[in-house]
């Protein structure tokens, strides 16, 4: 580890008494725990809270003291741990800091040879500070000085530390030195965004065939939204609470022409309908062609057996509750129900053709608007992905307000959306195939269409999943 890195604890790390033990924590019940410490382990942990400061000085120890010995290993074992941050210093000066997750390992490569940036690494900005990230990494690196970011974005090639240091300003400041180039090289290795390469500038990442097939985005969403890699908080924080209001269940009315749809006889259905096991396999994607015309009480019945709110939750704030949920005829993850369903009608037995918006609380489709050119384009985007010789009956969208999921959870809350939208794809394939209906879903589809057709700012809500339903198979 280079000399200039000074360490502390991470400010999510506590120190904390159990009998005659100390242990250091993480907010993910990491822990190590120190069996009865002499005072040297005390003082090492008293100073890793109070600041940052150098691994010499904080291994320093008197003559006889007990457990000096061992001060270096501790303090390897919490950093391998993730537990401390490295800030970059010279003088008074803070140049950049690393900030491990909980399963970072503290590499030393041989920085001899020439570095390049990862495809999957990335600069963006965090308050007044850059951060320099990668989806492969375990660590995250803050660029305190704004010559850094010009410097590691030179890595987008190759360089070793003395050609890195030649590219910095003619300033004389030693900040910049050949050494300093080091420094940078090693932080941003052990960020996960920079590697080795061989001769022909090619890194770790270029040789692994399962990596290569790793798209950039692809690999940051998995790596941000599961647990493990992303240090950062996860989970329920209810981070708005008291900041903004969460939005409510339903949404306001959006149409004052409102269709009230019939509701159908579930006890009949419960007698009338296949087995779930013959609905079950026989479950497909159909895509027809020729089909008989799909009515309105067919659609009527999908929907409410799709869609439809059952029960609404009101927020109980006392007992913990702080928002609107509700239970409906699909899962979803923490009964916020984020998805809405709008539909293309280009052709249903009693219904005009149109733009419409199914109400889930009231069984009711509003009409938004009539065949506007992006709501054929929703359509015909639609068949187009199905192969369909002509446009689809009925072209949903599910859009989903994303603020009522973001509202209470976070790192994971578009993950979660996309769950959703998968299980309730799964329970409008299985309630179309009990009706006999044609149904199929739809691989991905265009949220910049679904914008201008329905005028709503995708930033609150958008779309993010589509199907078509068809009239029976002829």
């Amino acid at each position: 580890m280079p000399p200039e890195l000074l360490m502390s604890f991470k400010p999510t790390i506590t120190v904390f008494a159990d009998g005659d033990d100390l242990l250091a924590a993480d907010e993910d019940r990491h822990a190590l725990r120190l069996i009865a410490p002499a005072a040297p382990l005390r003082r090492l942990l008293e100073a890793l809270q109070a600041g940052a400061q150098s691994a010499a000085s904080l291994c320093r120890s008197e003559p006889g003291d007990p457990d000096a010995e061992i001060l270096p290993v501790v303090l390897q074992r919490l950093a391998d741990k993730g537990f401390l941050r490295l800030t970059w210093m010279i003088g008074e000066r803070r140049l950049a800091t690393l900030e491990p997750s909980a399963t970072f390992r503290v590499q030393e490569p041989a920085l001899t040879g020439r570095f390049r940036l990862s495809r999957f690494a990335f600069l963006r900005r965090e308050d007044d500070a850059m951060i320099v990230e990668s989806g492969l990494g375990h660590a995250h690196l803050v660029l305190h000085d704004e010559i850094l970011a010009g410097l590691t974005s030179r890595l987008a090639r190759p360089y070793d530390a003395e050609e890195l240091s030649r590219c910095t300003p003619e300033s004389g400041d030693e900040a910049f030195s050949g050494a300093a180039a080091t420094t940078l090289l090693w932080l941003l290795v052990n960020a996960g965004a920079a590697f080795a390469c061989d001769e022909q500038g090619q890194i770790e990442e270029d040789q692994r065939t399962a990596l290569r097939q790793w798209e950039f985005h692809d690999l940051l969403f998995h790596s941000r939204s599961r647990a493990g890699r992303y240090g950062r908080p996860f989970g329920v924080p209810f981070r708005f609470l008291g900041k903004i209001p969460a939005l409510p269940a339903s949404k306001p009315p959006m149409s004052a022409t409102r269709i009230a749809l019939p509701r159908p006889d579930l006890e009949a259905l419960a007698r009338s309908d296949p087995p779930f096991s013959a609905v079950s396999e026989s479950r497909a994607s159909l895509r027809p062609d020729r089909r008989l015309p799909l009515t309105l009480d067919q659609l009527a019945e999908f929907l409410y057996r799709s869609l439809r709110m059952r029960k609404l939750l009101p927020a109980q704030p006392e007992k913990g509750h702080h928002y609107e949920a509700s239970f409906r005829p699909c899962c979803s993850g923490g009964a916020i129900h984020p998805l809405e369903a709008y539909l293309a009608v280009q052709q249903v037995e009693g219904l005009a053709p149109g733009f419409y918006h199914y109400d889930a609380r009231d069984h009711v489709l509003e009409h938004l608007s009539g065949l506007t050119p992006p709501v054929q384009r929703l359509l015909a985007d639609t068949s187009a992905a199905m192969n369909l010789a002509g446009p689809a009956d009925v072209s949903l969208t599910l859009a989903a307000r994303v603020p009522r999921v973001t509202w209470k959870y976070q790192s994971f809350a578009y993950a979660l959306i996309l769950k959703d939208v998968g299980a309730l794809y799964q329970q409008m394939n299985l309630v179309a195939t009990a009706q006999g209906l044609a149904a199929c879903a739809i691989g991905t589809g265009n949220f910049e269409a679904f914008a201008q057709a329905s005028g709503l700012d995708p930033c609150e809500e958008t779309a993010v999943g589509e199907f078509v339903l068809c009239g029976r198979p002829a």
